[in-house]
């Protein structure tokens, strides 16, 4: 009697692209991309839920939250750019005439902009108040500024307009990739979506 051939059981791969598939970002590329989506969701619940909470003690921790969130997203957004430079994104799949490239890459452009200046603006304002912009892992942010009440209030209504253009912005760009996936049916989204990467 033969003996039987021994067999090996591979560890499941991912797949990888084909011609008829999205081409796929770097893995840190999406990893850096959906947890700048987290933390800014976190950075906006933060600030939004002080208004529904009693209690100066809740409301402070609610800013600091708010605070290391706009933070992080500032790191985040300057490490995303390094990743750029680095790694080679995937092809577009996408004929999008030029001048939907350009807009689209204008949006990108100031995605970028808020995502390192209004945590900027952030802590001028916090500055001007004459509040300590404590870190998590300790210590603190120094003051840039003098406190400067009259100052602090124009900050406060710059940061709190700029915050919702950002979150305009935001929106246009999720708008844009849904668009491209429901109705251009290319691999726009697909290309950062990690179920996609999973799924195939």
């Amino acid at each position: 009697m033969f003996d039987a051939p021994e067999t090996t059981m591979a560890s499941p791969e991912l797949p990888t692209p084909s011609a008829d598939s999205a081409a796929w970002h770097p893995r840190p590329i999406v990893v850096a991309h959906w947890l700048t989506f987290g933390l800014l969701v976190a950075a906006f619940g933060f600030v939004l839920g002080r208004d529904y909470v009693d209690g100066k003690a809740l409301e402070s921790l609610l800013l600091m939250l708010h605070r290391w969130a706009g933070l992080s997203i500032a790191l985040l957004a300057f490490t995303r750019l390094v990743l750029r430079t680095r790694l080679r994104l995937a092809e577009g799949t996408s004929d999008d005439p030029a001048w939907q490239r350009w807009i689209a890459a204008g949006i990108h452009a100031l995605l970028y902009l808020f995502m390192l200046g209004l945590p900027l603006l952030g802590w001028v304002l916090s500055s001007a108040q004459g509040q300590t912009v404590n870190l998590p892992w300790g210590g603190h942010l120094p003051a840039l500024m003098e406190p400067d009440p009259d100052l602090a209030d124009t900050l406060e209504d710059w940061h709190g307009t700029l915050a919702w253009i950002f979150a305009g912005l935001i929106g246009l760009h999720a708008a844009a990739a849904l668009f491209h996936h429901w109705v251009r049916r290319d691999g726009v989204l697909a290309a950062m979506w990690p179920p996609a990467r999973a799924s195939r």
